[in-house]
């Protein structure tokens, strides 16, 4: 006869799919926990939660105002990691000698100014990401130069959804895109952190919540255990988050 797992349903930001839907959820398979697991961007699964379309137990967001702006809906929540900003690109990029060499803030800002270079990231309105990255540009460029780079924030030549994004970027229709550390590690892409405080490390944090109506509240209690304290916080570590220490 075959073990009946428990379930839980995790709502997750789409930076994470590569160590939730890998090593994780196998991991969990093995603790008899069935994880029921949807990526998306954060701003976009916090609106599903926020307006009743979805219900799930936990919710892992990257940004922590998020989770805050749920309100009553959460029970519990934590801001347990952190993770930085920068460019990613592929072996197939046209530009990639250009950006593996642009170890400074002046050689990466000339590289991403390469002729007809091909740049992606997400959607402000959706991502949180995508807000990062305009951030971190501004920070690290200028206004002016940040513009001229990412055109206007909703510039649809650059815009992708995430999972597009990466794949553009694995097979070399886009030279190179803006990620979390946490992605390209995921997908074995290589990455670079913009320079200095551009790298938002201290500001690209994840939270994860506990839905006060979780379906399975004693699986979401078990799987944030997990998450904060058990084996998935190795995975995740592994995976390019650093972690805060936890009570």
């Amino acid at each position: 006869m075959f073990a009946v797992l428990t379930i839980v349903s995790v709502l997750y930001a789409g930076s994470l799919v590569g160590p939730m839907e890998g090593p994780v959820r196998a991991s969990l398979r093995g603790q008899g926990i069935d994880l029921r697991g949807e990526p998306g961007g954060s701003r976009k699964l916090a609106n599903l939660i926020a307006g009743g379309l979805a219900r799930p137990d936990v919710f892992i967001s990257v940004d922590p105002r998020l989770v805050a702006g749920l309100g009553e809906r959460v029970a519990s929540s934590t801001t347990f990691a952190s993770t930085s900003i920068g460019i990613g690109w592929s072996d197939r990029s046209r530009y990639a000698s250009a950006f593996a060499a642009a170890s400074g803030p002046a050689a990466l800002l000339d590289a991403l100014q390469l002729p007809g270079i091909r740049i992606g990231r997400t959607d402000p309105r959706l991502d949180p990401k995508g807000d990062y990255t305009l951030e971190a540009m501004r920070l690290l460029a200028g206004e002016a130069l940040a513009s001229k780079i990412l055109g206007d924030d909703q510039n649809t030549a650059q815009i992708f959804p995430e999972e597009d994004l990466l794949a553009r970027i694995e097979i070399g229709e886009q030279d190179v895109g803006f990620f979390y550390r946490t992605e390209a590690v995921a997908r074995q892409l290589h990455f670079r952190a913009l320079p200095g405080k551009a790298s938002l490390r201290d500001r690209i944090t994840f939270t994860i919540a506990i839905l006060r109506d979780a379906p399975h509240p004693d699986a979401a209690t078990r799987f944030v255990n997990y998450i904060l304290h058990g084996e998935g916080k190795t995975i995740l570590q592994h995976a390019g988050l650093d972690y805060r220490a936890q009570p």
